[in-house]
């Protein structure tokens, strides 16, 4: 039965769908103090974790058994959605963001360190938290389902090129996750019946990345941005339109 159970905990939510990652942006604060941003960012691509120190209790009406399972196992989550976003300059150099998506939310800053006419540099700050749940059908199991929650951290320095409405942006960036996973289940072969409980840690340690981006003013006060950040374990396609009043 641990070798069961611990199988099915390697494979349940290796693919999960999660679209709470959303780009970085520009480093340096966009907004002016007061003013006010909202819309809409698509995100595409993947990131990688791991799945550690398994706790697995199984048990019937005169059984029960908890077994902590070593080992580690790679995760995959895919990430595919939409996120909205709005944002607000609590100062002319510092902006707040909240953002939420089906999956989760988030809140992000961006501070300008130092400002020119044709170049910023900032620092950017962006922590998503999600939520992430599977079901798995097999003949040996009545149900099997189970639930990741964790939070992504992303911290991001660099320079912007600003010229006519047309921002160029990208630097090095620092990336982390943290959290846990739940499983729910009843193992039903022949007249063998358990109710299955398994408890893991969700973890990617901390590893540099980098990103590159474009922003460009469509109309007065419309943006539209393009973005790519690669780490190790992270690789997002991202894109969006914001409004600024």
């Amino acid at each position: 039965m641990k070798r069961v159970t611990f199988t099915i905990c390697c494979v349940l939510l290796l693919s999960s769908q999660a679209v709470g990652f959303a780009p970085i942006g520009p480093a340096s604060s966009d907004l002016d103090q007061g003013q006010f941003a909202t819309g809409a960012e698509y995100v595409k691509g993947d990131f990688k974790t791991i799945y550690e120190n398994y706790t697995v209790t199984w048990s019937n009406a005169g059984f029960n058994e908890t077994s902590y399972l070593p080992g580690k196992t790679d995760a995959e989550l895919y990430l595919d959605g939409f996120f909205g976003k709005v944002s607000f300059g609590l100062t002319d150099r510092c902006t707040v963001s909240a953002g939420l998506n089906q999956d989760g939310w988030g809140l992000g800053t961006k501070l300008t360190l130092k400002e020119s006419k044709a170049l910023d540099w900032g620092m950017a700050v962006w922590v998503d938290f999600l939520s992430c749940e599977d079901k798995l059908s097999d003949s040996d199991w009545e149900y099997l389902k189970g639930q990741v929650d964790l939070y992504t951290a992303r911290i991001a320095i660099g320079p912007v090129y600003k010229i006519d409405g047309l921002r160029l942006y990208g630097g090095p960036f620092v990336f982390w996750a943290n959290g846990d996973g739940d499983l729910r289940g009843k193992y039903v072969s022949g007249e063998i019946s358990l109710d299955v409980r398994s408890r893991w840690d969700v973890k990617t340690e901390l590893e540099l990345g980098g990103y590159i981006g474009m922003s460009i003013e469509l109309l007065e006060n419309l943006d539209v941005q393009v973005e790519y950040q690669l780490a190790r374990d992270l690789s997002i396609f991202g894109a969006g339109l914001s409004f600024k009043f």
